[in-house]
């Protein structure tokens, strides 16, 4: 198993600390959403263990704690030779393997994969999305908290500033890597490359929206996998959830399925679809980039 695979695998522990702190214990939506109830529950049987080592502190500023630990843990465990690749419209490294640089790259780690999980809500929730009757909606609702929580007409403005601000933060501790699938180049604030750098930003935000249909392949591939182990292991509750978050993702195509016999190609054609839409609007701003290189 890499580094990038663990890397994500502490995103996951970090994402079930961050939604709780932005949730209620009381809150009904929760307790009645399958998916997010078993998150809940673990969450607090942590924190509640943890909690007297903090000296009684609210469940919401133990869960920051943890999460700084957590940060913390992976910077410091993270192995020095092995390659820490984050992708935000370019690809970046640590510098080296400084402890500033490691305890930095951690951070924003975590605000990539908040961005990735607040894209993908931007996309799949809407107003009174916590109510909803698709699980799968309600819970991007609450795992996108605080994202999900500002006026629908404003995410994605938020969403460009918020890419923005961790371009820039790649781009300080970190440098390119070689062979990676982001845009080429550094950002230069001096002199007369200012004006041309702030436009590489813009474009390097919009290609980093763009990269997320690769991470929603990788989804419906995982989900189309796990279908299959259900068959085989007759697991009504994982046959489930990859039922609804694949109707999901395929959106109006699971309305109109395409079947020949009992084939459904609807994930072919969403395979198809947006590899066809990543390509083309990723070559339009590789286009504008290289104007500005």
């Amino acid at each position: 198993m890499n580094f990038r695979t663990w890397d994500a695998l502490f995103n996951l522990v970090l994402v079930t600390f961050w939604f709780r702190i932005w949730t209620n214990d009381d809150d009904r939506n929760v307790h009645f959403n399958p998916y997010l109830a078993p998150i809940l529950r673990l969450s607090r049987t942590v924190l509640r263990f943890v909690e007297p080592v903090f000296l009684g502190l609210r469940p919401r500023a133990v869960a920051i704690i943890a999460i700084a630990i957590i940060v913390t843990f992976r910077a410091l465990v993270a192995p020095r030779q092995a390659i820490w690749m984050l992708t935000m419209g370019f690809d970046r490294q640590p510098i080296d393997g400084a402890l500033l640089h490691v305890l930095a790259f951690s951070v924003i780690s975590f605000g990539c994969f908040l961005f990735q999980l607040w894209g993908i809500s931007l996309l799949f929730t809407w107003v009174g999305a916590h109510q909803s009757q698709e699980h799968p909606v309600s819970m991007l609702h609450y795992l996108s908290r605080p994202f999900s929580d500002v006026r629908i007409g404003l995410r994605p403005v938020f969403l460009l500033v918020y890419a923005a601000v961790l371009i820039l933060l790649l781009d300080r501790f970190g440098l390119p890597t070689r062979g990676g699938g982001g845009l080429p180049g550094s950002l230069s604030w001096s002199g007369p490359q200012a004006v041309p750098s702030f436009f590489k930003l813009l474009i390097l935000s919009l290609a980093s929206w763009v990269q997320l249909l690769p991470a929603l392949q990788s989804l419906m591939l995982m989900l189309i996998i796990g279908s299959w182990v259900s068959m085989f292991t007759q697991s009504q509750g994982l046959a489930l959830l990859c039922r609804d978050w694949m109707n999901l993702l395929l959106g109006p195509l699971r309305r109109y399925p395409l079947r020949v016999g009992m084939f459904d190609l609807s994930p072919i054609v969403f395979f198809f679809v947006t590899g066809l839409v990543h390509a083309f609007l990723m070559s339009i701003l590789v286009a504008a980039y290289n104007t500005l290189a």
